[in-house]
């Protein structure tokens, strides 16, 4: 009984236990053919009404006032059913209603999967709509954003980032993935570093390491399988072509393996 009972839990950790009840949301599943109309429903039922001042919608997450916008959709078609993976954006307005101006200033991001079933959309899984991402009180753009297959018929969200500081610029993806009916941040993946605004006329070598991260649902028949590391540049000579990097089931977050910190020279 105990056995089964430390099994049940590891299964409901990731996201494998028997399904809850779907959620219906007021969605129409029609509006999911007219963009204008489904951003409109969408952003109603999570945040609240459009403010025409604003040019955003507003609502409050855990008392947080928020002005958010329609950033992304993504529609996968999965076991023959259309789901929707739904990214928003936007920011915590200041006393003045302005946007936070400052490198270290995230902006908000929510993100939501939809999936159509009959006349109402159902909430698979959301995160907690109020989500700190990037900086300058602004969530990076919608092409820094892609959905992949982390593992075997499971997707998520993989989202770059870059900062630069005093001439050097460093960069990478995190990673965000469904378990249970939670969206969670399943870390950051170190891709990128390079010192252009500090190197070259008198000042020093200049260098320039680089890569993408690529999924591999194939690779396992894991929910979260493996990503992989592939380099697009890189100034070492020696630098690995790929880099696979393994996804903890205890933290339940990809880490950036010692492999890809020694390519990157950090």
């Amino acid at each position: 009984m105990i056995r089964f009972a430390i099994l049940f839990l590891c299964l409901l950790t990731l996201g494998l236990a028997p399904a809850r009840a779907q959620v219906l949301t007021s969605i129409p599943s029609a509006a999911a053919g007219d963009a204008k109309a489904f951003w409109s429903a969408v952003m109603e039922e999570f945040y609240g009404p459009y403010d025409k001042r604003a040019k955003c919608w507003t609502g409050a997450v855990d008392g947080e006032r928020l002005c958010m916008r329609p950033h992304l959709l993504s529609t996968v078609a999965i076991d023959g059913e259309s789901v929707h993976f739904v990214a928003m954006a936007g920011y915590a307005p200041g006393p003045d209603g302005s946007r936070a101006d400052c490198h270290a200033c995230g902006g908000k991001l929510g993100l939501a999967i939809l999936k159509e079933t009959g006349d109402r959309l159902a909430l698979v899984a959301r995160n907690d709509l109020a989500a700190d991402a990037g900086s300058w009180g602004q969530v990076p753009p919608e092409e820094f954003f892609r959905v992949v297959e982390l593992g075997k018929g499971n997707h998520g969200w993989l989202m770059e980032f870059f900062y630069t500081g005093q001439g050097y610029t460093e960069g990478g993806v995190g990673v965000f993935g469904a378990v249970g009916d939670k969206i969670l941040d399943m870390g950051f993946i170190s891709t990128h570093s390079d010192n252009a605004g500090t190197c070259g006329d008198g000042m020093g070598a200049c260098f320039v390491y680089s890569y993408e991260i690529l999924s591999d649902p194939a690779g396992s028949d894991a929910r979260f399988g493996e990503l992989i590391a592939r380099k697009l540049e890189s100034t070492k000579a020696d630098a690995p072509e790929t880099i696979r990097i393994p996804f903890s089931e205890q933290a339940l977050k990809y880490e950036t393996p010692a492999a890809l910190e020694a390519a990157l020279d950090n």
